[in-house]
């Protein structure tokens, strides 16, 4: 139907009313409607449809009511002409409808235009040319639920009759509506009872699941396939906690998602990502979950973006003995899924899953229990008969149950083990008997262990032939009640000789055989007790081979060793049987000796011991000749402990060597003052380091052919002092012994080659240049850091090199280690460092270390020097060194030189260089230069030396 442009239309010109017949088509239209069951929407167009073309209605819109947000929400027309929005607009706020309205009677608005409530669409009305409307409530079950309005442009158009009809119109949408309600109910109780039928049958399906599955993975694979399939769903899947931490979920079984589908096997419970997935809110609250529909963006774990979205979830949590165990998901294509009565029915098939999950892991247990017992006890017997110790079990009424092959072989018994399982426990006894020590006291034994019936360790048992069995034994009681016993034995034979060989080797020397450092206090201390009661004197010396170490450089460990062996040998054949000599460690020994009546008698044992080592040692080829030197204490003299009288012959043992060694020396408690002297003195100096109290003096070394000043100075030896504020410098005399400390030696060291150097370099950034030297300790020499210290002096003062820089070491020193000592010395003279030997002829290898080692210069010392003028045998001895080291083109410096009376025979010796108090004191470093400026040689020296560069120029070749 054409409908004329409405802004033509004369608001005053009366419309042509409709007919009688129009009227009554239209509400037989309507009713045709009615039987055609349409749904809302479609109901509320056609009757648009009907009104506009029968009786001519115009702008006809149906809106129904949305309490929760308080509109008219329009719905016919579905679709609305461009232009037409302003009169079709999609709600309508409830304030437009009177109250009369909503008890049911139409709201006519006869000129709208002017009508209070209305004025947001006034323009709208004026526009379109609308004039007058109407609003007739639709009535569903005695209540308002829609609003049928229409508008016409003429004022009269709404007559008594028209909305009479447009009730009645109102009236039959009214019954379509609740005829569609009730039809729906109906389909829903269809649906509804459909649903719960099909969920029983699930429900039967999968209690046959549970009742059949062997295995748990069977019971969860065919309960997501039974599930799917018989509910049409489109996934479902099954998770369980993970035994690792129980908040992991681990997708276990699922059916309609093809392999690689998830985007990961686990799920954590605690993720946040993941807080809204049903799965998850299952779990933590132990109720089922339904969604309807699920996040389309965001597919719930495990499903991938890319498989069909499910409109329904259902996860239904999974109990075993009442602990939270997993999940059971479904998804359904449909969003009407998963109902009420669904769901309740689903319940108890999780109910009966969890059951089933209960069941089959309670048969795993058992069948791994059964699996686990024949295991073990396949594995008891095979690990018993494998043993190397002997296993016999006897049963509770004392028969043999079962014994292995180390048991008979133990006994010597010819039976194979089974052939004597089942045997009487006296039967089996009279088969051990044999190789018993004692069978009858071992029979007693065996019956008090029974009658007892506890357990027993570590009981030794007697075998013939020297051997020894250890036996333990074993009741076996199982919930209280005695199942046999259990003897286990093993041979200790080998055990016991090996405990013997260690005990020796624990209380006796491996080398010598003597009693050793642990057992010597123990025999001391049984001895000293003896002498008390006896009021006896006891002599504890200690004894130390001289110059040991040379033994073994000369013929090696080996060697040393048979030398060792022999000196005990030799010591043992003057001492009593009831005498101690013990080892105590490399060439020391310790001697006990008791009974005495005197000293004289010690006197005379001591030089016999003395003697006996004197005699040559020939070994490996070799003659040795060697002495010791003794220290000895008295008991009860010195009323000392065994730890006291160990150390007080200690400190006379060392006496006996500083006076000259091959000698005994008897204790005084002076020994022990001047060792805690020595001690004294070791401890200031370690505190004189920390807080720089230790300080070099420097004592010129002139030649004695030399020109005055700079040109006529060799260098200068650098001498430490220590700094004492209350005895002023003390000289290194008094501390020698601490210089060679093995905890201060390279500290003391390090301390001299910084500052002799420092000083040096000093010098020359004054315009002297003289070369330094310094003494080093044999420790600090043969310390394997040693060239460290050197570079790291050189590193800090480059320039000394240039001008030269000596170290000296002691004639004994390289006898301590010759072959370390002469590879340092050669090393040292690569790196272009001077190297001296101080206080030559002191020593006992003087000339092979002249020979032997790369040196530069010998020191002759002061001993020899100080008497030279009235004693011709040190002259003589100064002489020959002088000689002799010109011929091995070594350099002679005579030190301690006094008196210009020294320095001019040693002149006319032929010495080269000179150094003593009648050239200079040690001085500061600050006064050196001052010192090398005015340097003057005695008038004396030039004579002397031209006078024998003549004699020796008039001498014969050869002379």
């Amino acid at each position: 139907m054409q409908n004329p442009d409405l802004n033509s239309l004369d608001v005053n010109a009366a419309p042509a009313p409709a007919s009688s017949e129009h009227f009554y088509a239209a509400l037989f239209d309507i009713g045709q409607l009615l039987v055609r069951s349409l749904d809302p929407p479609a109901l509320y167009e056609a009757v648009i449809e009907v009104l506009e073309r029968r009786i001519g209605a115009l702008r006809v819109m149906i809106g129904e009511v949305d309490h929760t947000t308080g509109w008219f929400r329009r719905i016919a027309p579905a679709r609305v002409a461009a232009g037409m929005e302003d009169i079709f607009p999609d709600r309508l706020p409830f304030s437009v409808a009177r109250l009369p309205f909503w008890e049911g009677t139409p709201q006519l608005e006869s000129d709208i235009r002017h009508a209070p409530g209305f004025e947001m669409f006034h323009q709208a009305y004026v526009r379109h040319g609308i004039a007058s409307a109407v609003a007739v409530p639709v009535m569903k079950f005695g209540e308002v639920r829609a609003g049928l309005v229409v508008r016409s442009s003429h004022i009269s158009f709404f007559s008594p009759r028209m909305i009479e009809l447009l009730q009645q119109a109102a009236a039959s949408i009214g019954l379509g509506l609740e005829a569609h309600e009730q039809r729906m109910l109906l389909l829903q109780s269809v649906r509804e009872e459909a649903c719960q039928r099909r969920a029983l049958r699930l429900l039967s399906e999968m209690v046959k699941v549970v009742t059949h599955s062997p295995d748990e993975q069977t019971l969860l694979a065919d309960a997501c396939r039974v599930a799917r399939r018989m509910g049409g769903y489109l996934v479902t899947w099954l998770a369980l906690l993970d035994g690792c931490d129980g908040q992991t979920l681990r997708l276990c079984a699922h059916d309609g998602l093809a392999d690689g589908f998830e985007t990961s096997p686990r799920l954590s419970l605690g993720d946040a990502a993941h807080r809204h997935n049903p799965a998850v809110i299952a779990m933590l609250t132990g109720q089922p979950q339904v969604r309807h529909p699920p996040s389309p963006g965001h597919p719930d774990w495990p499903l991938a973006g890319d498989l069909p979205h499910p409109r329904a979830l259902l996860a239904l949590p999974l109990l075993v003995e009442g602990a939270m165990v997993g999940v059971f998901v479904m998804a359904a294509p449909d969003a009407e899924a998963f109902a009420l009565s669904e769901v309740q029915v689903f319940s108890e098939m999780a109910v009966e899953l969890g059951l089933g999950i209960q069941m089959q892991r309670a048969q795993a247990a058992r069948v791994a229990a059964e699996q686990n017992l024949r295991f073990n006890l396949q594995h008891f017997r095979t690990v018993l008969s494998n043993q190397y110790s002997g296993i016999l079990v006897m049963s509770e009424d004392n028969r043999v149950k079962f014994v292995n092959e180390a048991f008979c072989t133990l006994y010597g018994l010819p039976e194979a083990p089974s052939e004597l399982e089942n045997l009487a426990s006296s039967a089996i006894y009279e088969r051990l008997k044999k190789a018993l020590e004692d069978p009858e006291r071992e029979w007693q034994r065996v019956q008090d262990i029974l009658a007892r019936n506890e357990t027993v360790k570590g009981d030794e048992v007697s075998i013939k032939g020297g051997r020894t069995f250890l036996r333990d034994f074993t009741p076996i009681t199982i919930d209280g009640v005695s199942r046999g016993q259990l003897w286990h034995q093993r041979d200790i034979t080998e055990q016991k000789m090996h405990e013997a060989r260690v005990e020796r080797l624990a209380f006796y020397d491996v080398v010598t055989g003597l009693p050793n450092r642990r057992l010597l206090f123990q025999l001391l201390e049984k001895t000293r007790t003896r002498a008390m009661e006896q009021r006896s004197l006891m002599a504890v010396g200690v004894l130390d081979l001289d110059r040991f170490k040379s033994v073994n450089d000369t013929i090696g460990h080996g060697g040393g060793d048979h030398v060792l062996l022999e000196a005990s040998t030799r010591i043992l054949g003057i001492l009593r049987e009831e005498d101690v000599l013990a080892r105590f460690g490399g060439d020391e020994f310790a001697l006990v000796i008791s009974g005495f009546d005197s000293r004289e008698q010690l006197d005379v044992i001591s030089r016999c011991i003395l003697q006996a080592l004197r005699a040559p040692f020939h070994v490996m080829g070799e003659q040795l000749y060697l002495s010791a030197s003794i220290g000895w204490t008295l008991f009860p003299l010195d009323e000392s402990d065994a730890e006291g009288l160990i150390r007080h012959a200690d400190l006379a043992m060392y006496a006996a060597k500083e006076e000259g060694k091959d000698r005994g020396a008897l204790y005084e408690p002076a020994m022990e003052l001047e060792q805690l002297r020595l001690q004294a003195m070791r401890e200031r100096i370690a505190q004189a380091l920390q807080q720089s109290r230790l300080q070099l003096l420097f004592q010129p070394i002139v030649y004695i052919d030399g020109l005055p000043g700079l040109h006529g100075v060799a260098g200068m030896e650098a001498l430490l002092r220590l700094d004492d504020t209350g005895q002023g410098l003390i000289e290194p005399a008094r501390f020698m012994h601490v210089l060679d400390d093995p905890q201060l030696a390279r500290p003391i060291g390090r301390y001299v080659l910084d500052e002799a150097l420092k000083r040096c370099q000093s010098w020359m950034q004054e315009g002297i240049s003289i070369p330094v030297s310094i003494n080093i300790s044999t420790r600090h020499l043969l310390h394997p850091a040693f060239f460290t210290d050197i570079d790291a002096a050189l590193e800090m003062y480059p320039g000394v090199m240039d001008v030269g820089f000596g170290i000296e070491v002691t004639e004994t020193g390289p006898s301590m280690d010759h072959a370390r000592a002469k590879v340092v010395i050669e090393e040292c003279r690569r790196r272009g460092i001077r190297v001296g030997l101080d206080d030559f002829g002191t020593g006992s290898a003087s000339l092979s270390h002249i020979q032997q080692l790369d040196i530069e210069h010998i020191k002759l010392d002061q001993s020899f020097v100080r008497d030279i003028l009235n004693d011709e045998r040190n002259m003589a001895i100064a002489a020959g060194v002088i000689t002799t080291a010109r011929m091995l083109a070594k350099t002679v410096i005579a030190e301690g030189v006094e008196t210009s009376a020294q320095g001019d025979l040693l002149a006319s010796l032929g010495c080269h260089q000179l150094q003593g108090f009648s050239i200079s004191r040690p001085m500061p470093a600050e006064a050196v230069a001052g010192w090398v400026a005015g340097w003057v040689p005695p008038s004396t020296w030039g004579t002397l030396v031209n006078e024998r560069q003549s004699l020796l120029a008039g001498q014969p070749d050869g002379g």
